[in-house]
């Protein structure tokens, strides 16, 4: 009977740790697309001390009243500005490599959009962060939501765990 307590008390122990480091996520919607697909799982971490341009992370919307997944672009204090599908950052060009070429031009095609990101500028605010889907033509994000602070921060990287042919990093 001890073992079984002990056994018992390790298991949610173990089970307390795991999630106060790691989310469970499950992708709802297409608007980080090419990069998460509806429906895909992953594990993400809590560990947000350290958010860094390009960052996936989760975050609550109080405007949607709901959790979403986005794309870090924007830092503290930092001037964003696209331009013809280009992102600058304090007036410097920054590549977005993890942005899918084909998946770009499909996407103006059927959305009859000459640019896949609208020209917008923004200066964020000490603490303020900008946040993108990936799929930009159908994504609710801080264009239309505005910026996000630390506090609305659940998690961020992670690990695709469903479909198993897709399993690896989120990136």
């Amino acid at each position: 009977m001890k073992k079984k307590v002990i056994v018992v008390i390790a298991v949610l122990a173990l089970v307390v740790l795991v999630r106060s480091c790691l989310l469970p996520v499950t992708v709802s919607g297409t608007s980080m697309e090419s990069t998460l697909q509806d429906g895909e799982f992953a594990i993400m971490s809590r560990d947000f001390s350290v958010i860094k341009r390009f960052d996936i992370v989760v975050l609550s919307s109080e405007t949607l009243k709901e959790t979403i997944i986005k794309r870090v672009i924007g830092l503290p204090g930092e001037t964003i500005e696209y331009k013809n599908d280009k992102l600058y950052v304090n007036g410097k060009y920054v590549k977005e490599t993890f942005l899918d070429q084909s998946f770009k031009e499909q996407k103006k095609r059927e959305m009859e959009s000459p640019l896949f990101t609208n020209n917008f500028k923004v200066t964020l605010k000490k603490g303020e962060y900008y946040v993108l889907g990936d799929n930009r033509l159908n994504s609710v994000d801080s264009r239309a939501l505005g910026t996000f602070t630390i506090k609305d921060f659940k998690a961020r990287g992670g690990i695709i765990l469903y479909p198993f042919n897709k399993m690896g990093r989120t990136e």
